[in-house]
């Protein structure tokens, strides 16, 4: 694991102090501040909280413009992309949103548009790490800063000034752990994420490499973080399935979940014998924990990874260092401790911002 460093040189920010935290847990601090309201706020209660005095966030020096490549139309890069506006709009900066609907080739237009607009930084959440290599070396010769949020670059020549996303090898690794403790020799089936992405694949390593000697992984389809491509999976699965052939299934975020769960119902294979463990920490995994659909879920959340980034690019743009490593923290959730789930709320990205919590890596 990269080494853990304290983020030094914030000294326009407070209590934006980084503290030096293991990559495998969340601080429980985190977790409370990132947590959701479990239920709708009054009308009273739902008056917005006050600003934070200057001295106590990171003050934009200029009215900055992000140019923000929105990865997909998802829930996760959705919310991700309204949380920054949010903030954005709280700090006075201005944030341009192109969404590169998954497609490399819009993925490379929008840096182009966003260069050709002499934007102040340029952040990319990619459909493909190769494509934001690309686009690291197109923003380096027009000189501005580039950020890869959720995602990470291909290595190459292109220079990247922060990633901002969680240590995915890390968060497999909680999973894998957590089978390897509550359900040793399990013959696991995989529901991938979108291959190609950077993000999938370092899950499965961390998630293989935890597991108990007794356990495999012996199935692997990517569902593309798409709800009805997995359940076509796993119903493919089904048709063929005898038993002995697997008994867990990792469906990879909330909508593999959706169609994993709903293909399992239907062969009437769920919880008999075949159990579901999970990611994303958005309500219906969530509720799929409370429920006993899932065993447990990995919970993350874009909008206050959203808030992180924007700290981490203001505070370049106004000419700090930053480091080229800032990992967001998971928490794993089962029914004893739902309340600590990461809330996926707009205002969680402000919290973020102001208070939230990250790990410097080099």
């Amino acid at each position: 694991m990269a080494i853990c460093l304290v983020l030094v040189g914030f000294t326009a920010c407070k209590k934006a102090e980084v503290a030096e935290t293991p990559t495998s847990e969340a601080p429980a601090q985190t977790q409370e501040q990132a947590q959701a309201p479990a239920a709708e706020k009054s009308e009273a209660a739902a008056v917005e909280e006050p600003v934070p005095a200057e001295e106590d966030y990171i003050v934009p020096k200029e009215v900055y413009e992000i140019g923000y490549v929105q990865g997909g139309s998802d829930a996760y890069y959705q919310m991700q992309a309204d949380a920054a506006q949010y903030t954005c709009d709280k700090l006075g900066v201005k944030l341009n949103i192109i969404n590169a609907e998954m497609k490399p080739e819009k993925e490379l237009a929008a840096v182009e548009t966003f260069i050709q607009q002499g934007v102040d930084a340029i952040v990319v959440f990619t459909a493909s790490a190769e494509t934001s290599q690309i686009g690291a070396q197109k923003a380096n010769e027009a000189g501005i800063p580039y950020f890869i949020v959720g995602s990470e670059a291909a290595p190459g020549p292109g220079v990247v000034t922060s990633t901002i996303k969680g240590n995915f090898v890390t968060g497999g690794a909680m999973l894998g752990k957590f089978v390897a403790e509550n359900l040793p020799g399990s013959k696991v089936a995989i529901v991938e994420g979108a291959l190609g992405q950077g993000i999938a694949e370092p899950f499965e390593e961390g998630f293989e490499a935890a597991l108990d000697p007794g356990s495999k992984v012996v199935l692997k389809a990517p569902g593309d973080w798409n709800a009805e491509k997995s359940e076509e999976v796993v119903n493919g699965w089904m048709a063929s399935y005898k038993d002995g052939d697997f008994d867990v299934i990792y469906a990879m975020n909330a909508d593999i979940y959706i169609g994993t769960v709903k293909a399992l119902e239907s062969a009437g294979k769920l919880n008999n014998p075949i159990k579901v463990i999970t990611h994303n920490g958005r309500a219906e995994d969530l509720d799929g924990v409370a429920q006993g659909k899932a065993l447990v879920t990995l919970a993350n959340s874009p909008t206050y990874e959203a808030g992180i980034m924007l700290r981490i690019v203001i505070s370049a743009l106004n000419g700090e260092e930053v480091p080229k490593v800032v990992e967001t923290p998971f928490v794993m959730v089962t029914k004893d401790n739902l309340d600590e789930a990461f809330g996926w709320a707009i205002e969680s990205s402000w919290k973020g911002y102001v208070y939230g919590s990250y790990t410097a890596v080099k």
